[in-house]
């Protein structure tokens, strides 16, 4: 993460160099400003009520204050970032009093009655809810740094009260938030359209609503329509997550259009911004999401064929994430980085890397089922069956939620790989099982569907 204080400033010249290959205009030097240390904020956590909508919902009422809900998970590196690196930040923790904040651990069965209200597909999803109203002002997909969230809670704090933030634009990105955190898409689609015509090119909102936009349209599958939005706007936008998420979704939306689309025509570009935007050192947006930048890119060259690239690629990913443990403030926000590690290292082929700093992290947070459950999938991938399994039972013991189901999994793979089948069967039989147990809102259909199927043909 990079401290407000840290924040780089591009020129136009320099937003348009980024965009270079995508938007036809040349190749661009890379940048020889030398990375800075990630700076992390002292604690100062803003006050949330801990998993009770009901509780927090009705503090909001009373109050006469919008509920912010910080729907996440324990699996997802993305929330952890979030709380480790965001919400500890003093910039937030100026505005406390503005918002009922609520952190609702979407694993946990108390959460599901939330979900039946505000379903989610991507964690974390983070909500403005207008208490007077109980129905979503924003839902926000992902992550921010603390500048981009501040901005963000301030104008969802304006359009609770006033119904738009000011002027036409702000306006039109109100009603569109309102749209998309709906499930409208094709309504939000239209009000993020008609809230860029009307605003200025410098607009500070505009990153915010392109992002979004590019969201829906994918979503949508208007996957040329997606590409032609990142080429259009990405040279107006400042530098940040925005501007990296717009870059993400347009490599996504090239990739799913059909050979022979415009789309589709435009995956080495997109591919290429990204790597750009991977490896510039002075792009400010959080640690995690360059990550994941790197993620994205390591994926596109592999299913290319390109494996050279991929491994030059992922070495540095690597070093990067490796830097960024080394300087994190405590052992929670290190292990943040746990789980792209592991994914460098596998892409590296060398998985055992990963071990010493998960027995790092199993030792510090001991009640994690992440730890454990990552040296599972690291032994599995050495064919160390008999470790695997030990390590899968460690996940299995401190597991819970619908996440659950995938530590089953690991068991699973485990045992099939020691040919065990009778101890498979009984395992695969308890997954179900389980699965059967857990809130409706929380039951993973797609994965349940997967363990039946597992046992029906274990059980031959």
């Amino acid at each position: 993460m990079l401290a407000t204080a840290m924040i780089a400033r591009y020129s136009s010249a320099t937003l348009v160099c980024l965009f270079a290959s995508s938007l036809g205009l040349g190749a661009c030097a890379s940048s020889n400003v030398a990375a800075r240390p990630a700076k992390v904020a002292e604690p100062t956590a803003l006050p949330f009520i801990e998993d009770d909508f009901d509780l927090a919902l009705a503090r909001a009422k009373s109050s006469d204050r919008p509920l912010f809900v910080d729907a996440w998970a324990p699996w997802c590196h993305t929330c952890l970032s979030m709380r480790a690196y965001v919400f500890t930040d003093p910039l937030l923790r100026a505005r406390a009093d503005d918002f009922v904040w609520l952190s609702l651990d979407t694993e946990k069965p108390s959460s599901a009655r939330f979900l039946e209200a505000f379903p989610m597909q991507v964690w974390p999803t983070l909500w403005v809810i207008d208490a007077k109203t109980s129905k979503p002002t924003l839902k926000w997909l992902g992550s921010a740094t603390p500048t981009e969230m501040a901005s963000l809670l301030d104008d969802a704090k304006v359009a609770v009260q006033r119904g738009d933030g000011g002027g036409e634009a702000a306006a039109a990105l109100a009603r569109g938030n309102r749209a998309s955190a709906e499930g409208k898409r094709e309504e939000a689609v239209r009000e993020y359209r008609s809230a860029l015509a009307v605003a200025a090119p410098d607009w500070p909102r505009r990153g915010r609503v392109v992002e979004a936009l590019a969201a829906r349209l994918d979503e949508l599958h208007a996957w040329d329509a997606c590409v032609d939005l990142a080429a259009a706007e990405a040279p107006r936008l400042a530098p940040g997550t925005s501007l990296a998420n717009l870059a993400l979704a347009a490599l996504e939306c090239a990739q799913k259009g059909p050979e022979g689309t415009p789309a589709h025509a435009r995956v080495a570009d997109m591919a290429a911004v990204i790597e750009r935007l991977a490896t510039d050192r002075t792009l400010p947006i959080l640690a995690d999401d360059r990550s994941g930048l790197f993620e994205a890119l390591v994926d596109h060259y592999k299913e290319a064929g390109k494996v050279t690239d991929a491994r030059v690629l992922a070495l540095k990913w690597a070093l990067m994430l490796e830097g960024e443990a080394a300087h994190a403030p405590n052992a929670v926000a290190r292990a943040v980085f746990d789980a792209h590690r592991l994914l460098a290292y596998l892409a590296l082929g060398e998985p055992e890397r990963a071990l010493p700093m998960l027995a790092e992290s199993e030792r510090d947070v001991p009640a994690d089922y992440n730890p454990p459950a990552r040296i599972a999938r690291v032994y599995l991938e050495m064919k160390r069956y008999d470790e695997a399994l030990a390590a899968a039972n460690r996940a299995l013991s401190r597991g819970y939620g619908p996440r659950k189901l995938r530590l089953y999994l690991l068991k699973a793979d485990a045992l099939h790989g020691k040919g065990d089948a009778v101890a498979l069967v009984a395992t695969l039989n308890e997954a179900v099982a389980f699965g059967k147990s857990l809130p409706a809102a929380e039951v993973p259909p797609k994965l349940t569907e997967d363990l039946e199927k597992r046992l029906a043909e274990a059980s031959r």
